[in-house]
């Protein structure tokens, strides 16, 4: 075993003294990092209130997101490559999809789109589960192409937080320690 590498046991055991001076402040942040990003989108005019089924779903994965990033960072789902990737392929194969139901069977695009997003996000290494909603959310609610806009201005959002927050020691970085 590497030098930071931990067992998932160990991990289990010590995860809280990983941010054990400052838990409060990742507590408190989460918190506020989605209601910023629901404040910011609402004022670019992507008035996400107004569109309550695919709102949901997209901000519950957002909310998802939010608390492994900032409350697990040493999780592998916690990676900003990760977040970045998965939210990106489920977005356009979300929306790829809610094209496709014009010409298949809606059930038959929605086992096919899971299928794929699934697939491509083991195979780029993106696994960041929270981000399937997002592919769910553009096939159900029929989201347009603002709703791709609003993924990458959300992703951006949460990334540029966290980045943030590590630089000025308020998180740790993930890369610190590898957990197996």
């Amino acid at each position: 075993m590497k030098k930071n590498e931990l067992l998932h046991t160990d991990y289990k055991k010590i995860k809280h003294g990983f941010n054990k001076n400052n838990i409060l402040i990742p507590l408190i942040t989460s918190s506020l990092v989605i209601v910023l990003l629901i404040f910011i989108l609402h004022e670019v005019n992507f008035d996400i209130r107004e569109i309550s089924g695919a709102s949901a779903i997209v901000f519950t994965s957002f909310a998802s997101s939010v608390f492994l990033m900032f409350l697990m960072p040493y999780s592998k789902s916690a990676k900003r490559n990760r977040f970045v990737k998965s939210y990106l392929i489920a977005g356009v194969l979300g929306y790829i999809g809610f094209f496709a139901t014009r010409f298949i069977n809606f059930y038959l695009v929605v086992g096919i789109i899971m299928f794929a997003v699934s697939f491509l996000l083991f195979e780029t290494d993106s696994e960041h589960p929270p981000a399937i909603g997002i592919a769910v959310a553009f096939l159900l609610f029929k989201i347009p192409i603002y709703g791709i806009i609003t993924l990458i201005i959300g992703v951006f959002i949460v990334v540029a937080l966290k980045t943030l927050m590590q630089k000025l020691g308020i998180l740790s970085k993930a890369s610190e320690f590898t957990v197996k």
